[in-house]
Protein backbone atom coordinates (compact mmCIF):
# COMPACT_ATOMS: atom_id res chain seq x y z
CA UNK A 1 0.00 0.00 0.00
CA UNK A 2 0.79 3.54 -0.44
CA UNK A 3 1.15 5.48 2.38
CA UNK A 4 1.90 9.28 2.94
CA UNK A 5 5.28 10.56 2.50
CA UNK A 6 6.90 10.75 6.18
CA UNK A 7 9.21 13.20 7.46
CA UNK A 8 11.34 10.70 9.11
CA UNK A 9 12.23 9.58 5.55
CA UNK A 10 15.92 9.82 4.90
CA UNK A 11 16.70 12.26 2.38
CA UNK A 12 19.06 11.74 -0.52
CA UNK A 13 21.35 14.45 0.52
CA UNK A 14 21.24 13.24 3.87
CA UNK A 15 22.17 9.45 2.83
CA UNK A 16 25.52 11.15 0.85
CA UNK A 17 26.37 13.24 4.10
CA UNK A 18 26.02 10.00 5.86
CA UNK A 19 28.62 8.14 3.78
CA UNK A 20 31.44 10.85 3.56
CA UNK A 21 31.05 10.46 7.32
CA UNK A 22 31.12 6.84 7.36
CA UNK A 23 34.16 6.80 5.12
CA UNK A 24 35.72 8.83 7.29
CA UNK A 25 35.36 7.17 10.81
CA UNK A 26 37.45 3.54 10.76
CA UNK A 27 35.14 2.29 13.07
CA UNK A 28 31.95 2.89 10.75
CA UNK A 29 33.57 2.41 7.04
CA UNK A 30 35.12 -0.98 8.73
CA UNK A 31 31.33 -2.14 9.75
CA UNK A 32 29.50 -0.88 6.42
CA UNK A 33 31.59 -2.77 4.23
CA UNK A 34 30.52 -5.91 5.54
CA UNK A 35 27.06 -4.69 4.83
CA UNK A 36 24.27 -1.73 4.68
CA UNK A 37 20.50 -2.97 5.76
CA UNK A 38 18.04 0.39 4.75
CA UNK A 39 15.26 -1.36 7.44
CA UNK A 40 13.48 0.76 9.84
CA UNK A 41 9.43 1.44 9.16
CA UNK A 42 8.82 0.02 5.23
CA UNK A 43 11.61 1.62 3.31
CA UNK A 44 9.94 0.99 -0.33
CA UNK A 45 7.96 3.85 0.80
CA UNK A 46 10.57 6.26 0.68
CA UNK A 47 10.47 7.99 -2.94
CA UNK A 48 14.70 8.43 -2.81
CA UNK A 49 15.37 4.80 -1.65
CA UNK A 50 16.92 3.95 -4.99
CA UNK A 51 19.32 7.16 -5.39
CA UNK A 52 20.21 6.32 -1.27
CA UNK A 53 21.34 2.78 -2.31
CA UNK A 54 23.07 4.12 -4.84
CA UNK A 55 25.05 6.40 -2.70
CA UNK A 56 25.82 3.50 -0.15
CA UNK A 57 26.92 1.05 -2.91
CA UNK A 58 30.19 3.92 -2.95
CA UNK A 59 30.86 2.56 0.70
CA UNK A 60 30.23 -1.24 0.00
CA UNK A 61 28.50 -3.44 -2.95
CA UNK A 62 26.84 -5.24 -0.05
CA UNK A 63 23.49 -3.24 0.48
CA UNK A 64 20.39 -4.81 1.35
CA UNK A 65 17.16 -3.51 1.81
CA UNK A 66 14.30 -5.01 4.18
CA UNK A 67 10.79 -4.61 2.89
CA UNK A 68 6.60 -6.68 4.29
CA UNK A 69 6.42 -7.00 0.38
CA UNK A 70 2.98 -6.11 1.31
CA UNK A 71 2.08 -4.93 -2.22
CA UNK A 72 -1.01 -4.79 -4.25
CA UNK A 73 -0.19 -3.99 -7.94
CA UNK A 74 3.01 -3.93 -10.20
CA UNK A 75 2.22 -0.70 -10.94
CA UNK A 76 2.86 0.36 -7.19
CA UNK A 77 5.76 2.75 -7.23
CA UNK A 78 6.84 0.49 -3.80
CA UNK A 79 7.60 -2.51 -6.45
CA UNK A 80 8.63 0.00 -9.02
CA UNK A 81 11.73 0.95 -7.01
CA UNK A 82 12.58 -2.59 -5.22
CA UNK A 83 13.17 -3.24 -8.85
CA UNK A 84 15.15 -0.76 -9.60
CA UNK A 85 17.23 -1.78 -6.12
CA UNK A 86 17.44 -5.26 -7.50
CA UNK A 87 18.96 -4.27 -10.59
CA UNK A 88 21.35 -2.57 -8.84
CA UNK A 89 22.54 -6.13 -7.23
CA UNK A 90 21.25 -4.81 -3.79
CA UNK A 91 19.36 -7.50 -1.96
CA UNK A 92 16.03 -7.16 -0.51
CA UNK A 93 15.05 -9.23 2.13
CA UNK A 94 11.63 -9.66 3.94
CA UNK A 95 9.53 -10.96 6.66
CA UNK A 96 6.83 -13.41 6.27
CA UNK A 97 3.64 -12.16 7.08
CA UNK A 98 0.69 -14.86 7.18
CA UNK A 99 -1.98 -12.43 6.40
CA UNK A 100 -0.43 -10.84 3.86
CA UNK A 101 1.06 -14.31 2.19
CA UNK A 102 -1.85 -14.96 -0.05
CA UNK A 103 -2.70 -11.64 -0.99
CA UNK A 104 0.60 -10.50 -2.14
CA UNK A 105 3.61 -11.62 -0.41
CA UNK A 106 3.38 -14.81 -2.50
CA UNK A 107 3.09 -13.48 -5.82
CA UNK A 108 5.65 -10.65 -5.39
CA UNK A 109 8.51 -12.74 -3.55
CA UNK A 110 7.57 -14.78 -7.47
CA UNK A 111 8.53 -11.93 -9.16
CA UNK A 112 11.31 -11.66 -6.55
CA UNK A 113 13.34 -14.89 -7.10
CA UNK A 114 13.36 -13.61 -10.92
CA UNK A 115 15.12 -10.57 -10.48
CA UNK A 116 17.80 -11.82 -7.70
CA UNK A 117 19.76 -15.40 -6.42
CA UNK A 118 19.92 -14.40 -3.02
CA UNK A 119 17.34 -13.75 0.22
CA UNK A 120 16.51 -13.88 3.91
CA UNK A 121 13.52 -13.89 5.34
CA UNK A 122 12.04 -13.03 9.21
CA UNK A 123 9.92 -15.54 10.63
CA UNK A 124 8.50 -13.81 13.71
CA UNK A 125 6.31 -16.19 15.41
CA UNK A 126 3.72 -15.96 18.37
CA UNK A 127 3.74 -19.81 19.31
CA UNK A 128 5.15 -22.71 18.08
CA UNK A 129 2.09 -23.76 16.02
CA UNK A 130 2.63 -20.13 14.29
CA UNK A 131 6.16 -21.07 13.92
CA UNK A 132 5.17 -24.34 12.41
CA UNK A 133 2.48 -22.80 10.07
CA UNK A 134 4.92 -20.33 8.93
CA UNK A 135 7.76 -22.50 7.83
CA UNK A 136 4.76 -24.56 6.30
CA UNK A 137 4.14 -21.51 3.53
CA UNK A 138 7.80 -21.13 2.93
CA UNK A 139 8.44 -25.00 2.32
CA UNK A 140 5.42 -25.30 0.15
CA UNK A 141 5.83 -22.37 -1.69
CA UNK A 142 10.13 -23.35 -2.27
CA UNK A 143 8.68 -26.75 -3.52
CA UNK A 144 6.35 -25.37 -5.61
CA UNK A 145 9.53 -23.81 -7.75
CA UNK A 146 11.76 -27.02 -7.46
CA UNK A 147 14.29 -25.42 -5.29
CA UNK A 148 15.46 -28.80 -3.74
CA UNK A 149 18.00 -27.42 -1.66
CA UNK A 150 15.83 -24.53 0.46
CA UNK A 151 13.11 -27.43 0.59
CA UNK A 152 15.54 -29.79 2.02
CA UNK A 153 16.30 -27.07 5.21
CA UNK A 154 12.81 -26.04 5.72
CA UNK A 155 11.48 -29.38 5.57
CA UNK A 156 14.67 -30.14 8.51
CA UNK A 157 12.86 -27.15 10.07
CA UNK A 158 9.47 -28.52 10.09
CA UNK A 159 10.22 -32.05 11.38
CA UNK A 160 11.79 -30.81 14.46
CA UNK A 161 9.37 -28.34 14.90
CA UNK A 162 6.46 -30.47 14.14
CA UNK A 163 8.27 -32.94 17.21
CA UNK A 164 8.07 -30.07 19.54
CA UNK A 165 4.58 -29.13 19.11
CA UNK A 166 3.39 -32.67 19.54
CA UNK A 167 5.70 -33.72 22.10
CA UNK A 168 6.79 -30.54 23.81
CA UNK A 169 3.87 -27.92 22.82
CA UNK A 170 4.56 -26.21 26.36
CA UNK A 171 8.49 -25.94 25.96
CA UNK A 172 10.90 -23.30 27.30
CA UNK A 173 13.40 -21.46 24.96
CA UNK A 174 16.01 -23.92 26.66
CA UNK A 175 14.79 -27.07 25.62
CA UNK A 176 13.79 -25.00 21.88
CA UNK A 177 16.97 -24.40 21.66
CA UNK A 178 18.47 -27.67 22.50
CA UNK A 179 15.68 -29.44 19.99
CA UNK A 180 16.71 -26.79 17.21
CA UNK A 181 20.27 -28.16 17.77
CA UNK A 182 22.78 -26.79 15.66
CA UNK A 183 20.31 -26.30 12.39
CA UNK A 184 21.60 -24.20 9.48
CA UNK A 185 20.71 -21.16 9.24
CA UNK A 186 21.64 -20.97 5.64
CA UNK A 187 20.62 -23.51 2.12
CA UNK A 188 23.53 -21.92 -0.33
CA UNK A 189 24.44 -23.62 -3.94
CA UNK A 190 25.44 -21.16 -6.50
CA UNK A 191 21.98 -20.19 -8.39
CA UNK A 192 20.76 -19.53 -4.81
CA UNK A 193 21.22 -18.58 -1.18
CA UNK A 194 18.50 -18.91 0.82
CA UNK A 195 18.89 -17.74 4.93
CA UNK A 196 15.84 -17.69 7.22
CA UNK A 197 16.26 -15.71 11.15
CA UNK A 198 13.42 -17.02 13.37
CA UNK A 199 12.31 -13.77 15.88
CA UNK A 200 10.33 -14.60 18.95
CA UNK A 201 7.38 -12.18 19.29
CA UNK A 202 6.75 -9.62 22.23
CA UNK A 203 4.06 -7.99 23.64
CA UNK A 204 4.93 -4.01 23.68
CA UNK A 205 3.57 -1.91 26.71
CA UNK A 206 1.86 1.30 25.92
CA UNK A 207 5.02 3.34 26.58
CA UNK A 208 6.78 1.04 23.71
CA UNK A 209 8.69 -1.05 25.68
CA UNK A 210 9.67 -4.83 25.05
CA UNK A 211 8.59 -7.13 27.22
CA UNK A 212 10.99 -9.21 29.25
CA UNK A 213 9.76 -12.40 28.03
CA UNK A 214 8.52 -13.02 24.46
CA UNK A 215 5.60 -14.50 23.58
CA UNK A 216 6.16 -18.21 22.53
CA UNK A 217 8.45 -18.67 25.90
CA UNK A 218 6.28 -16.74 28.33
CA UNK A 219 8.33 -18.37 31.26
CA UNK A 220 12.11 -17.35 30.32
CA UNK A 221 13.62 -13.89 30.34
CA UNK A 222 14.70 -12.85 26.84
CA UNK A 223 18.18 -11.69 27.75
CA UNK A 224 19.93 -9.75 24.89
CA UNK A 225 23.96 -10.20 24.72
CA UNK A 226 25.46 -6.33 24.42
CA UNK A 227 29.17 -6.93 22.25
CA UNK A 228 29.35 -2.84 22.83
CA UNK A 229 29.35 -3.50 26.49
CA UNK A 230 31.81 -5.87 26.42
CA UNK A 231 34.13 -3.05 23.93
CA UNK A 232 33.18 -4.86 20.75
CA UNK A 233 31.07 -3.05 17.89
CA UNK A 234 29.67 -5.48 15.82
CA UNK A 235 26.38 -3.73 14.32
CA UNK A 236 25.64 0.02 14.19
CA UNK A 237 22.42 0.87 13.79
CA UNK A 238 22.09 4.80 12.38
CA UNK A 239 18.64 6.12 12.86
CA UNK A 240 17.32 9.00 9.96
CA UNK A 241 18.43 11.82 12.54
CA UNK A 242 21.83 10.48 12.46
CA UNK A 243 22.02 9.51 16.10
CA UNK A 244 23.60 5.96 16.61
CA UNK A 245 23.62 2.70 18.51
CA UNK A 246 25.43 -0.23 18.38
CA UNK A 247 22.36 -2.87 18.43
CA UNK A 248 20.06 -3.99 15.74
CA UNK A 249 16.94 -3.18 17.63
CA UNK A 250 16.58 -0.01 18.46
CA UNK A 251 12.65 0.57 18.18
CA UNK A 252 11.33 -1.33 21.16
CA UNK A 253 14.54 -1.43 23.71
CA UNK A 254 14.78 2.61 23.83
CA UNK A 255 18.71 2.39 24.68
CA UNK A 256 19.63 5.36 25.73
CA UNK A 257 23.45 6.15 25.47
CA UNK A 258 24.14 7.26 22.25
CA UNK A 259 27.37 6.67 20.14
CA UNK A 260 27.14 9.77 18.34
CA UNK A 261 25.41 11.66 15.24
CA UNK A 262 26.79 11.04 12.28
CA UNK A 263 25.24 13.65 10.41
CA UNK A 264 26.08 16.72 12.93
CA UNK A 265 29.15 15.14 15.05
CA UNK A 266 32.95 14.97 13.60
CA UNK A 267 34.46 11.91 13.27
CA UNK A 268 37.54 13.00 16.35
CA UNK A 269 33.36 13.84 18.29
CA UNK A 270 32.02 10.62 17.15
CA UNK A 271 35.13 8.65 18.25
CA UNK A 272 34.78 10.41 21.97
CA UNK A 273 31.17 9.41 22.45
CA UNK A 274 31.67 5.63 21.77
CA UNK A 275 34.75 5.65 24.14
CA UNK A 276 31.84 7.39 27.20
CA UNK A 277 28.96 5.37 26.07
CA UNK A 278 30.84 2.14 25.95
CA UNK A 279 31.60 3.05 29.66
CA UNK A 280 28.17 3.50 30.27
CA UNK A 281 26.65 0.24 28.40
CA UNK A 282 29.04 -1.85 30.41
CA UNK A 283 28.00 -0.03 34.11
CA UNK A 284 24.32 -0.39 33.25
CA UNK A 285 24.43 -4.17 32.39
CA UNK A 286 26.45 -4.65 35.30
CA UNK A 287 23.50 -3.31 37.52
CA UNK A 288 21.27 -5.34 34.99
CA UNK A 289 22.64 -8.94 35.59
CA UNK A 290 22.66 -7.80 39.83
CA UNK A 291 19.08 -7.39 39.11
CA UNK A 292 18.55 -10.19 37.63
CA UNK A 293 20.54 -12.06 40.97
CA UNK A 294 18.55 -10.17 43.28
CA UNK A 295 15.00 -10.87 41.72
CA UNK A 296 14.27 -7.10 40.54
CA UNK A 297 14.31 -8.76 36.85
CA UNK A 298 12.86 -5.68 34.36
CA UNK A 299 13.59 -2.43 36.75
CA UNK A 300 15.04 0.84 34.73
CA UNK A 301 18.83 1.43 35.81
CA UNK A 302 20.07 5.47 35.51
CA UNK A 303 21.97 4.39 32.44
CA UNK A 304 19.50 3.94 30.72
CA UNK A 305 20.12 0.72 29.39
CA UNK A 306 17.20 -1.50 28.83
CA UNK A 307 16.40 -4.15 31.82
CA UNK A 308 17.19 -7.21 29.12
CA UNK A 309 20.37 -6.27 28.15
CA UNK A 310 23.16 -8.39 29.26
Amino acid sequence: MEHPVSEWHLTAEQARNMAEKIKNVEVLNTLAKQEINLTGGEASQNPDIVEICKIFQTITPHVCLHTNLDILSEKSKRWSRLVEIMKLNARVDITLYPTAWESSQKLFLEKMLKLQNKLIVNVVYESLLDLKNQIGLLQNFFQEKGIAHVTELLQTYSEKIATLTNEHPNCDDKIFTTHMGDIEAFASKPDFIFGISLLPAFNVDKNGYRGMTSLPFPRDKYLIGCPAARGSIDIMTIQQNGEMTPCCDVGNLKCQPKFGNVLKDSPHEIMERMETSMKVLASGIKKNHENLKSGKAGMQVEEGIPPYCS
